[in-house]
């Protein structure tokens, strides 16, 4: 038999006969054909306060709906409080970013900037966390979410539930706390967002007294001129922000104690030492009461050459930035500089990295990259954490990385003779944590 021809004709008899037989069976039915497929669904699950910001984890089912609006209260709405619409963003949007957290996560801003929205995903769809930024200590917040669709006759606004968090001041955290002379205690911690200063505790054998109300935010930093030598002080810090013209108080940071004692922790403190062939004999005692007071502060019993290596790293990344004037002031190519100068370039970080590890008794070899390598004057550490060895750059931000890395990565290139041989593959706890430059 002959096949009659495809016309175009044809192909639009049957689409229509398709969709005028889709209409009736929904009309017929009851059930909506446009509507069936797509359940709009908006919800709060959680609500916390995340030091200066709130955190609103949320889940967005609205494929039909155009963009979510925030609405915030600044008293229970059970009880007589308004909610204020605080800001909006499209549910669908190019302007999104990738986040530090190696790609796991999107983030967008809001049409007023007071609201990012970080999502799995470049739309907010799904599980979602919206972050307000614009909180202030001391005050308890209400929060509601509104889908509104462009076509609201078809799509009428669909609102959440309400959640509720209550901000708190942030603790800061105490950086430093040592004695370079025995004379004066140095203490320096971390800015609190929304404090408007900070208070000072003192422990000397009876009980805690505060030694010291800094009245500016800003000021991060206090020496303690009033100890003696051969005592044994702790110190705590609390910040504090005024509310309604009353203070409100953070919880205190963790105790540090200083021993104003001489130091006893091992390493190489002799002249011509690996920590700085230039340091004198004085300069080489303040850097090893500095290890002895990261020792006292950081170091428990029991942890693991994994943790000790990686407290060691951490601290020398928080107590020192990158000496931009060059390696030749302030001792910055050696551990005085890192350690006690809070400043120093990669031969300063190496050197200081090997004095804590020192310290602490975790195996560590001084490095110099060789005129093969991409920067032949690159300066890193080898340390050894269960029996093998890695590569540990504290001013490059790698950690536990294996030869292969460091090699085909980054193009260095060293001696290996006198040293020992290096894993070829990374620890499986290998991290990059951002060059300090």
């Amino acid at each position: 038999m002959k096949k009659k021809p495809i016309t175009v004709s044809s192909i639009l008899s049957r689409f229509l006969f398709f969709v005028i037989a889709f209409l009736i069976i929904g009309c017929f039915t009851g059930v909506s054909p446009v509507k069936a497929d797509f359940e709009q669904k908006i919800q709060l699950n959680r609500c916390y306060a995340n030091g200066s910001e709130i955190n609103i984890e949320s889940y967005v089912q609205g494929s039909q709906y155009d963009y979510v609006q925030i609405y915030r209260a600044d008293r229970d709405p059970s009880q007589g409080g308004t909610f204020v619409f605080l800001d909006q963003m499209p549910i669908s949007t190019n302007y999104w970013y990738s986040d530090s957290y190696g790609g796991k996560y999107w983030y967008t801003s809001g049409d007023n900037d007071k609201i990012t929205c970080f999502s799995h995903s470049c739309s907010v769809d799904g599980d979602v966390v919206f972050v307000d930024s614009t909180v202030e200590a001391g005050h308890s917040y209400y929060y509601k979410l509104v889908m509104r669709s462009d076509w609201e006759d078809s799509w009428p606004a669909i609102s959440s539930n309400v959640v509720s968090a209550t901000v708190k001041l942030s603790a800061p955290v105490v950086t430093r706390c040592h004695s370079y002379n025995n004379k004066n205690v140095k203490l320096c911690w971390s800015y609190t967002p929304k404090a408007k200063g900070y208070q000072i505790y003192k422990y000397t054998g009876k009980k805690w007294k505060r030694i010291k109300t800094i009245n500016k935010k800003s000021t991060l930093a206090y020496t303690d001129k009033k100890v003696k030598a051969g005592k044994t002080y702790k110190y705590k810090i609390r910040s504090y922000s005024i509310v309604s013209g009353k203070k409100i108080y953070s919880s205190f940071s963790s105790v540090r104690k200083v021993l104003l004692k001489r130091p006893t922790v091992r390493g190489n403190y002799k002249a011509n030492s690996v920590y700085g062939p230039s340091l004198n004999s004085s300069q080489l005692m303040q850097v090893r009461r500095v290890v002895q007071s990261f020792k006292t502060n950081y170091i428990r019993k029991g942890m693991s050459e994994y943790d000790k290596a990686l407290a060691a790293f951490l601290y020398l990344r928080s107590n020192c930035s990158y000496a931009r004037r060059g390696w030749q002031y302030n001792n910055a190519n050696n551990a005085w500089g890192a350690l006690v100068y809070n400043e120093a370039q990669c031969s300063g970080f190496a050197r200081a990295m090997k004095a804590l590890c020192d310290g602490v008794g975790v195996k560590c070899k001084y490095v110099h990259a060789n005129s093969k390598a991409v920067n032949p004057s690159h300066q890193w550490n080898e340390i050894r954490i269960n029996g093998k060895w890695y590569i540990v750059d504290a001013q490059g931000g790698f950690f536990l990385a294996g030869s292969n890395t460091w090699k085909n990565m980054m193009g260095m290139r060293w001696n290996t003779k006198g040293l020992p041989k290096c894993s070829a593959s990374d620890h499986k706890k290998f991290g990059f944590y951002g060059s300090i430059v």
